[in-house]
């Protein structure tokens, strides 16, 4: 059943749906083979050589941590808020652990904070259009990562 190369108008088989859904909730490759009764070198081979599997499981992932990442979003309000509320402490080191935290957490450690970025529409749009020709497109690809 380990398939190594894939033509992309191939879907994958529902052992593969099976296996990508347990990977995502943190299965290891082990626990994978054992559910969806194939061999972990199978899983591995899927993983490493399947392009279409790992296109799956990549998609996958993002989608997950798009909606964490959202859930995420909507507690920094409430993590705030108890930060705060320890920088009022009585407590010398919780108030100076909550600074430092804070600190940390907006990168004002040696950087300079000062807002960047344009005011305007028209020298936004104009930024996007320079940032859109194939060498500036290729530099902000490899800023991401």
């Amino acid at each position: 059943m380990s398939v190594t190369k894939t033509n992309k108008s191939q879907q994958l088989s529902i052992v593969q749906e099976n296996a990508i859904d347990l990977l995502i909730i943190g299965k290891s490759d082990r626990e994978v083979s054992e559910s969806v009764k194939v061999n972990r070198s199978t899983v591995n081979q899927w993983q490493n050589h399947n392009s279409l599997f790992v296109a799956e499981l990549n998609r996958r992932r993002k989608s997950v941590w798009g909606s964490e990442e959202n859930r995420l979003r909507s507690l920094v309000s409430k993590a705030v808020d108890v930060l705060e509320e320890d920088l009022e402490s009585e407590n010398q080191k919780l108030r100076q652990s909550s600074a430092i935290h804070i600190l940390k957490s907006v990168g004002m450690y040696g950087k300079d904070l000062q807002p960047r970025g344009h005011t305007t529409p028209d020298t936004i749009e104009s930024s996007w259009s320079f940032s859109r020709e194939p060498s500036h497109i290729y530099k902000s690809l490899l800023v991401e990562y």
